[in-house]
């Protein structure tokens, strides 16, 4: 986390950072800085849960009082630039008003996001061991369905899903900040659904009059070897990286420039030094 920081660093740039709940928040107070802040009331993050969209929203909450950004990016410890800061300003700068953000109408059978992901309904780790009993307990007598029909919680809203990590302006995330208050019942209805956090914001620009401006993200992601993870960056993908310097993605979500790549371990130096040789 700290090497990417200072990889990210510049004027007028700041750093925002969620450490999930049941972390040791102490192993982390050495990255606080004058352009560092640390929330001071993390969520407990589950994978595949609402708690990871309840931890961006609080995020963008964060971020957006802190000062006038106008472009707000989600990465996680495990990312890294492919580019050198200042091309990545460059390109924003150029860009003022991109929301780089994958989506597609759901379903979707060739982004893998099936309309079970919002019609399934999902206990959240997050619940007492006798709400969890008690609601098993209702869905096994069918009093609470397991299958649930969408449409009344979404209303006119068009399903969409896509992936996590996105680079959206400051009018994006004060419509999506903004939107999620105002809808309690979508946002209830949200957190029984299984990986809330590739549809929910995604459902709401989707169907948002920024969707003109939306283009795929910007960070690379290995799933050539298929499965329910994602490949390790390597030896081999950073020499990619290096013959080709500003490469493109172009899939189900469109086409466009790669600025991130994830995920790198913070234990392989010699690795991260040779990305650091790529910008």
């Amino acid at each position: 986390m700290q090497r990417l920081i200072a990889r990210l660093r510049s004027e007028g740039t700041a750093f925002f950072i969620h450490v999930d709940k049941k972390a040791d928040q102490r192993l982390f107070a050495h990255l606080k800085a004058d352009d560092v802040t640390l929330l001071p009331a993390p969520v407990a993050v589950h994978w595949g849960d609402f708690s990871q969209v309840e931890a961006i929203l609080l995020l963008m909450k964060t971020a957006l009082a802190a000062g006038p950004f106008t472009r707000f990016v989600l990465l996680s410890g495990v990312d890294y630039p492919l580019w050198s800061t200042a091309s990545i300003n460059a390109f924003f700068a150029g860009q003022p008003d991109a929301e780089y953000i994958n989506l597609v109408p759901m379903p979707s059978a060739a982004a893998g996001k099936p309309l079970a992901r919002l019609t399934t309904y999902t206990l959240r780790p997050t619940l007492s061991p006798l709400h969890r009993l008690t609601l098993r307990v209702l869905l096994k007598a069918r009093i609470i369905p397991r299958v649930r029909d969408y449409q009344p919680a979404l209303g006119a809203l068009k399903p969409y899903g896509g992936s996590t990590w996105w680079a959206l302006t400051r009018p994006a995330c004060e419509y999506l900040v903004d939107y999620a208050n105002r809808h309690p019942a979508l946002v209830r209805f949200f957190k029984g659904t299984q990986y809330a956090d590739e549809t929910f914001l995604h459902t709401i620009l989707g169907n948002s009059p920024l969707m003109a401006n939306v283009r795929r993200n910007l960070t690379y992601t290995d799933w050539s070897a298929g499965g329910a993870s994602p490949a390790n960056m390597s030896a081999r993908h950073v020499d990619y990286f290096r013959t080709k310097p500003q490469f493109s993605a172009d899939d189900v979500y469109g086409s466009g420039p790669m600025m991130f790549a994830r995920k790198f371990s913070d234990s392989d130096d010699t690795l991260l030094q040779a990305m650091d040789g790529c910008a």
